[in-house]
């Protein structure tokens, strides 16, 4: 299997294939939590604050899971948070990421590939077992880091190097890379400054053996829909 390696804004019309996209801190950890529910079937994806009007149902029946505290919803929202969405009952609405960087990555890939998945360290090897049933020649790996930017960051990074080892037969270090990500500069001052915080990263440097890969599907312009490939 051929692996290329992209940031978002390297992406063109140029048409691809198969497209992993990682945003470890945190959509795509909360939405491998997420779909982990067996009463989850969907999580829809609106690219941005203002693609929330696109959705196709009433504000009721969703739940927006947000870091956006200025998402102008008129029903519930939580943090984009994989500890609360863990213990969070969401009866027979249907969550709704929106988020800084990673859904607007989603976007993005849909925009020029046939196949997008997500990836989070939760679900690396669902992920390669997915890409090697289907016999993908080659997959492009796209770590969302800072989507305005362009930046890297670190735990999408690794993230990528890690499902790279994985595709290459070869076993990554998980437990180094779980250290090098607490140590970053960026990692602890969150942790400091955000409620909640460590407990989210205890949940997205976790390795879920029940966990399953994960497809994501464009619906209209600036919103999409995850759900189990």
């Amino acid at each position: 299997m051929h692996v290329q390696r992209r940031r978002p804004a390297e992406l063109s019309s140029q048409r691809l294939g198969t497209v992993v996209v990682m945003d470890v801190l945190r959509m795509t950890s909360t939405a491998a939590v997420l779909m982990s529910r067996p009463s989850c079937l969907r999580v829809a994806v609106a690219a941005t604050l203002r693609d929330l009007d696109r959705l196709s149902q009433p504000a009721s029946e969703y739940v927006v899971v947000s870091e956006l505290a200025e998402a102008p919803w008129v029903g519930t929202r939580v943090d984009n948070s994989p500890a609360r969405v863990s213990r969070m009952a969401f009866g027979e609405r249907t969550p709704v990421l929106v988020t800084t960087n990673g859904t607007r990555t989603l976007l993005s890939a849909a925009a020029c590939a046939d196949d997008v998945l997500l990836a989070s360290f939760r679900d690396l090897r669902a992920v390669a077992r997915h890409l090697a049933a289907l016999a993908t020649p080659s997959v492009v790996l796209l770590p969302a880091g800072d989507f305005a930017s362009g930046k890297g960051c670190l735990e999408d990074d690794l993230c990528a190097d890690a499902l790279e080892a994985i595709l290459a037969g070869r076993e990554p270090d998980l437990a180094d890379s779980a250290a090098l990500i607490r140590a970053h500069p960026r990692v602890r001052r969150r942790v400091e400054v955000e409620a909640g915080f460590r407990a989210d990263l205890d949940v997205a440097l976790e390795d879920d053996p029940r966990a399953m890969a994960l497809r994501f599907q464009p619906l209209d312009a600036g919103v999409g829909q995850i759900v189990r490939a």
